[in-house]
């Protein structure tokens, strides 16, 4: 595979549970290339904004690996994947105030 045809974004076996036990995630993988355009769709509670909370490295998976070009998510390489992928809250209170552990 050569860096062209790599996944821009690419999550790997993902699972996370929230601190209560009850698993919001389970064996979660997908790829999405330059060019596609992907949707995140399910009911509330189903685990999109958890899932989009993981992607961008606000919580930390207790399984599985997520990839921005080829670079795990990581506390390490927070800094260097952050400004690649972001998201915007629904509540402007929560994207200005909310701690999630970092």
């Amino acid at each position: 595979m050569t860096p062209k045809d790599s996944a821009l974004l690419e999550v790997k076996q993902l699972e996370y549970s929230y601190p209560d036990g009850h698993k919001a995630l389970q064996s979660v993988s997908f790829a999405v290339h330059q060019g596609e355009r992907i949707g995140i769709i399910g009911a509330n509670g189903a685990g999109k904004s958890t899932l989009l909370l993981l992607m961008c490295g606000l919580l930390q998976a207790s399984d599985g690996s997520v990839f921005i070009e080829q670079t795990e998510v990581s506390p390490k390489t927070f800094k260097k994947v952050a400004p690649k992928l972001g998201v915007v809250f629904q509540n402007a209170d929560d994207q200005l105030f909310y701690q999630f552990g970092l």
